[in-house]
């Protein structure tokens, strides 16, 4: 039967990587000004709905960050290699093989899937990475301990 292995700890802070990760992908220093000029989006609209969407980019983050730790753990990833390796094979059978419908049907600019599949690529091998090589939990606790009555 399978366990699943919930370290709360690991899955918030790697969903809180995937959120800044994406504040800086679609900042206007990076990819921000191109992905909205591509979907029509003025800056101002781009901050509105950023703001009202963020808890849930949050959970669906938290989502993500827990089942790639079921997947590495079910795999055995304890180092970078398989952390990359992992998030890679996720991305490429699950990302970038399922989203060019949005660009083939959808008819969306393939700029914005590029833009997309990019963040969803570095951010997938950056969790897979940190999830594999977690090693924190008990400094975390530790950390953390004084804040226990």
């Amino acid at each position: 039967m399978l366990e699943f292995q919930i370290r709360w700890a690991e899955v918030l802070l790697v969903g809180l990587f995937r959120n800044l990760l994406g504040l800086a992908w679609y900042s206007p220093l990076l990819f921000g000004p191109c992905w909205a000029r591509h979907l029509g989006c003025t800056p101002a609209t781009m901050r509105a709905r950023a703001l009202r969407v963020l808890p849930l980019e949050f959970l669906c983050s938290c989502i993500i960050a827990f089942v790639l730790a079921q997947v590495l753990n079910l795999a055995g990833a304890i180092d970078w290699v398989m952390g990359v390796v992992v998030g890679f094979l996720l991305w490429a059978g699950f990302v970038a093989a399922t989203t060019p419908n949005q660009v083939l049907y959808a008819r969306r600019p393939a700029m914005v899937y590029l833009i997309d599949a990019g963040f969803c690529l570095v951010s997938l091998l950056g969790m897979g990475v940190l999830i594999a090589t977690w090693q924190w939990d008990d400094e975390i606790q530790h950390a953390l301990a004084w804040l226990q009555p």
